[in-house]
């Protein structure tokens, strides 16, 4: 890693820190800090029950990657939930608990329409990117997006990636084809 990459890591370290002194209910449990581990060293499904605490797992997750989506740079994090409430709730939840940008996407905006110029203009200023899975498989079929501008990927009920639904069309242009499921 370079100077400047450790200064980096460092600076978001040290407001990570920070964050945890202003933000008291954030204390992560073991299990948390476990699928933390394990997705910061590769793709992980985080299986939990309801209330367990996955959206904090995803919030330290964003915390960890700021560094590689913090502007200037060029990458996103993308977290992806299937419906538009939840692009509300889990903006505002990244927005309380980081100090990330956070731009929302939703199929009411009219972003069916958008094209590659607004889509540029839209994201320029976001390190976050919180949408549909939808939005971002027909940003993905555009080429308004490519995977390599996105450093984090997030699945937010991702147990909804079967068949042909935009989840799965995602993750098949994403993983190799694996037979040991």
């Amino acid at each position: 890693m370079g100077d400047a990459a450790t200064a980096a890591v460092a600076a978001d370290a040290a407001a990570t820190e920070e964050a945890h002194k202003e933000d008291p209910e954030i204390v992560a449990r073991w299990y948390q800090l476990e699928a933390l581990e394990r997705a910061m060293s590769g793709n992980t499904v985080a299986f939990l029950d309801t209330g367990a605490g996955k959206t904090l797992i995803a919030g330290l997750l964003l915390r960890a990657y700021a560094h590689r989506v913090r502007k200037p740079a060029r990458d996103y994090a993308v977290f992806l939930v299937p419906t538009r409430v939840l692009v509300e709730q889990q903006a505002r939840v990244i927005e309380a608990h980081t100090d990330l940008r956070v731009s929302k996407f939703t199929g009411d905006m009219g972003v069916d329409f958008w094209n590659a110029a607004i889509w540029r203009r839209v994201v320029d200023d976001a390190e976050v990117l919180v949408m549909t899975p939808q939005i971002l498989l027909d940003n993905l079929r555009h080429s308004f997006f490519s995977l390599q501008d996105i450093a984090l990927l997030i699945f937010d009920e991702c147990h909804r990636a079967k068949g042909n639904s935009p989840y799965a069309c995602i993750l098949k242009g994403i993983l190799p084809p694996c037979n040991e499921f």
